[in-house]
């Protein structure tokens, strides 16, 4: 592997085929995203790529929840042309076309990221970092051209971009982004977790997280991949509950890796896939891999490294995203080494000290049954036994006397907004956490999202008129999604002054 700098762009090649592949990579996601401008990178993608002249070169792009990558491959001169069209497209982006690609996202249904992964590191990091993941990704909604252009040139510029090339290099190679430094992002705000905890979520199957901490910790990686494996042999082949399981990465920042394993699940069978998966993660805790599965997990790293060209593109897609994102880069050689000399008593000592991070969860209305190991229940968002005193409101009595789905209770207080549902569960969101503020589609009202994952509907059909007003005029105007209707504009019901 080579690494040069181009126009103050890192570059990562290797000699290859004479039908090059070239992927010009921004550190830049999902994670990078706010409620209000979920999509937006998705969008700034597809400006890009729908910007290009038509040709037959075999290209494309995608954005997941840490990375924007456009990628080509064909003959040298054709991949420069990309290249050049993708920068120049970032220089001076076709914001005219937003109405048209936001339709084509609507099209593609994009999440951004699986749900069940999404879901986990919401668990992890509320609607911070990957957490916001968990709000979706495809489709922004009510953006300007100022955002979508703000948020391009603050994230699609040199200081954060990488290349790979895997071909002959050719001279005339030219990298002419936008300037910018290398944005800094917040740290995403971990929830506190004394122990295992499992819960319930809108999720797609089974999953468990675990924080892996040093992203070259060849004790975790192998005792995952053994994981993954038992999965695959016990809930599938042996019990048939399952059919694939696999593993799901996200690097928070050096020497902060969680890893999220995902299992999907025969329908009704998703409480047993889940004790499956806690007892088979227990038992490496306990007891390590057996030899064999040890050695079978190393000779798999070994023939991931033997599949040649594909091989080669993997390492050189690792060391740019270890670029961008200031972590640490080891060869997969180097790996393999590592992975040679693991013991079963190590996996069993780096798993065991991964068990207090463990979050399990599976779908609602499932049930695990009994659970060892000391893991504890608890809800994806922050439940409260009993709703905090402020004023109060109901559906009307007529509703709640027909049906108990009706039997709920609004309370707005100075310094927070609650909800209590009709099986007695209670939500709060103090007016400091409010992430967000949608107006209803229809009629006057609006859903409250809050940092701490609790969402709460406010409308006027189901507590009157005189509730909405109240929340509406508590609400940050900075909080709303699209911007909130002013005193006296069509649909507003803020007071003057509120």
């Amino acid at each position: 592997m080579q690494r040069i700098d181009i126009d103050g762009v890192p570059v990562f090649a290797a000699p290859g085929p004479q039908r090059v592949t070239a992927a010009l990579a921004f550190g830049v996601g999902v994670r990078d995203e706010t409620y209000a401008t979920l999509g937006v990178t998705h969008l700034v993608e597809h400006l890009v790529m729908g910007s290009l002249p038509k040709s037959h070169l075999e290209c494309n792009a995608m954005v997941d929840t840490e990375m924007t990558v456009f990628h080509a491959t064909g003959r040298p001169h054709a991949v420069l042309a990309f290249l050049a069209g993708i920068c120049a497209a970032l220089a001076d982006l076709p914001v005219h076309r937003i109405a048209q690609e936001v339709g084509v996202l609507e099209a593609e249904n994009c999440a951004g990221a699986h749900p069940t992964a999404a879901a986990l590191w919401a668990a992890r990091f509320r609607l911070t970092g990957p957490g916001i993941a968990l709000a979706g990704g495809g489709v922004p909604v009510g953006l300007g051209e100022d955002v979508v252009r703000a948020h391009a040139r603050r994230w699609f510029v040199r200081g954060n971009a990488a290349l790979v090339w895997h071909g002959e290099l050719p001279a005339e190679l030219r990298l002419p982004l936008p300037e910018g430094p290398r944005p800094q992002r917040p740290e995403p705000v971990r929830r506190e977790q004394a122990g295992p905890v499992w819960m319930r979520g809108p999720v797609a199957g089974v999953g468990l997280l675990v924080t892996a901490g040093d992203q070259r910790d060849a004790a975790v990686g192998a005792g995952l991949d053994v994981l993954v494996q038992r999965l695959r042999d016990v809930a599938r082949h042996e019990r048939g509950l399952s059919y694939h399981a696999d593993l799901e990465i996200a690097d928070v920042a050096p020497g902060q890796r969680e890893v999220a394993v995902l299992v999907d699940a025969r329908e009704g069978e998703e409480g047993a896939v889940a004790r499956v998966l806690w007892e088979q993660f227990l038992g490496l805790v306990d007891h390590g891999p057996s030899a064999a599965e040890l050695a079978h997990a190393v000779e798999g790293y070994a023939e991931d490294l033997d599949k040649g060209d594909e091989t080669v593109l993997g390492e050189l897609t690792r060391a740019a995203f270890c670029s961008l994102f200031d972590l640490p880069f080891r060869s997969g050689a180097d790996g393999l080494a590592a992975w040679r000399e693991v013991t079963r008593q190590q996996v069993s000592e780096a798993l065991r000290r991964a068990v207090p991070t463990a979050v399990l969860v599976l779908p609602e209305g499932a049930d695990p049954g009994p659970l060892a190991g000391g893991i504890e229940p608890r809800t994806l968002c922050d439940h409260v036994p009993e709703l905090p005193k402020g004023t109060t409101f109901r559906p009307p009595l007529l509703a709640r006397a027909l049906t108990r789905e009706a039997r709920l209770r609004l309370v707005v207080g100075d310094d927070f907004l609650a909800h209590g549902d009709s099986g007695g569960d209670g939500h709060v969101i103090p007016w400091t956490q409010v992430e967000a503020a949608v107006p209803a589609a229809e009629g006057e009202g609006v859903f409250v999202v809050g940092r701490n994952l609790c969402g709460i509907d406010v409308h006027e059909n189901l507590y009157g008129r005189k509730a909405v007003d109240l929340v509406r005029a508590r609400l940050p105007r900075s909080a709303w999604v699209v911007p909130a209707p002013r005193a006296g504009e069509p649909g507003s019901t803020v007071p003057a002054g509120g």
